[in-house]
């Protein structure tokens, strides 16, 4: 691998779903801060699991995220959270169902530099906890815990209480709200091409052109979901990672796509240099059934165009006859997908980063180490639930 070059790199996701216009400064600040504290750390030497960490740390901080704190309420109106980490090793650290942490990505990060200690009485180190489970691991190594009350935000309580009015009062009103949801409005402001079906609003995430407002009720984000983030370190390196506080009004105990390696993050390489990795966010119990991360991967890998392999992925794999579970399924079918392609040792340094969804919208950010401020995007879809498509080629540049 050549020394010549920093490959650093952050890119980020908020989820797929519908963010609101009213709150779309909201989704790609948090974007653009996630990669700004991503990258003061690869700028100074960090590895790029420390990157990742680093970025869901940001995002699971950020109210607006259904991540960490203001993550989406279960049906007793409690926060349980997923995350998970993967190296491009093939190691990884996860954990589901958690409802005592600050950052779940930070204690995903313990289970993940735990896995290469040996244990006593040749014990295997655990890759996935979940709840109390990963509760009483947690104390073992004296990781901070706090109440569920400090992860429940005012705005996910607010949600909590509408969507619990929507059940009590029988299946015609929650028919009436899912209706209601589905045609809401979708204007859109600046845009970029980027395909045919999208319309894309995009910015260099500057302090002053990104700032913070109030949560608009009149044009609230329906959808809110998992978030990730993907990381190369200056050697070139990668890491990924997911986390979600899940689909609201779920049963306690679900653990979601953020949670599993393979269906919300994974990543291959080879040994020609080749590295190809992706976290995703939409229905996670249909991601599951799919093994969509992986999908996504190998397709990308296989294919001469990672724009193409990717589509693939999502309209096949997904959504077409790849997936009669998809397609007969009475819920709603979502995904999103965030990746990157690259070859270590090409002459031409540079990362393809590509993303598509079948949702209304997804919040993106990328930087590398020659940006002074990451590139937000907030690709919106004219033709859901078919996929729209995106991403640009990222240069690395010679130190």
């Amino acid at each position: 691998m050549s020394t010549s070059a920093d490959w650093s790199c952050i890119f980020v996701h908020a989820g797929a779903g519908y963010h609101s216009q009213a709150n779309e400064p909201q989704h790609l600040r948090a974007c653009a801060m996630a990669c700004k504290a991503a990258m003061a750390l690869l700028r100074n030497g960090g590895s790029a699991v420390d990157g990742v960490e680093m970025a869901l740390r940001s995002l699971e901080d950020n109210e607006i995220t259904n991540s960490g704190f203001g993550s989406n309420l279960s049906l007793d109106g409690t926060v349980e959270c997923d995350a998970s980490i993967m190296e491009e090793s093939g190691r990884s650290g996860a954990v589901g169902a958690v409802d005592s942490f600050k950052n779940p990505s930070a204690l995903a990060r313990l289970i993940l530099d735990n896995s290469r200690r040996p244990m006593s009485l040749k014990r295997v180190p655990p890759i996935l906890l979940a709840g109390p489970g990963a509760r009483s691991y947690a104390a073992q190594f004296h990781f901070p815990t706090i109440s569920n009350e400090q992860l429940v935000s005012y705005s996910a309580h607010q949600r909590w209480l509408k969507w619990k009015r929507e059940l009590d009062a029988g299946p015609r009103s929650s028919a009436r709200a899912q209706s209601s949801h589905r045609s809401s409005s979708r204007s859109r402001s600046q845009v970029r091409r980027n395909s045919t079906d999208t319309t894309v609003s995009t910015s260099s995430a500057t302090k002053g052109e990104l700032k913070k407002t109030e949560t608009v009720p009149e044009d609230e984000d329906l959808v809110t979901d998992t978030v990730g983030a993907i990381c190369v370190d200056r050697w070139g390196r990668v890491a990924a990672g997911s986390s979600s506080g899940g689909i609201g009004m779920k049963f306690r105990g679900r653990v979601g796509p953020a949670a599993l390696i393979g269906v919300g993050t994974w990543i291959r390489s080879d040994e020609d240099g080749t590295v190809v990795a992706s976290t995703c966010s939409g229905t996670g119990e249909q991601m599951a059934h799919t093994m969509i991360a992986s999908k996504a991967v190998e397709r990308m890998f296989e294919s001469e165009d990672e724009f193409a392999g990717l589509q693939a992925a999502i309209e096949r794999d997904f959504m077409g006859s790849g997936s009669t579970i998809v397609q007969q399924s009475n819920m709603s079918s979502a995904v999103g997908i965030m990746a990157i392609k690259f070859d270590k040792k090409a002459e031409n340094k540079r990362i393809h980063f590509t993303y598509g969804h079948t949702t209304d919208s997804m919040a993106l950010a990328h930087m590398n180490a020659a940006m002074k401020d990451p590139q937000t995007t907030m690709s919106r879809n004219k033709r859901n639930p078919k996929a729209c498509m995106g991403g640009c080629p990222v240069q690395i540049h010679p130190t």
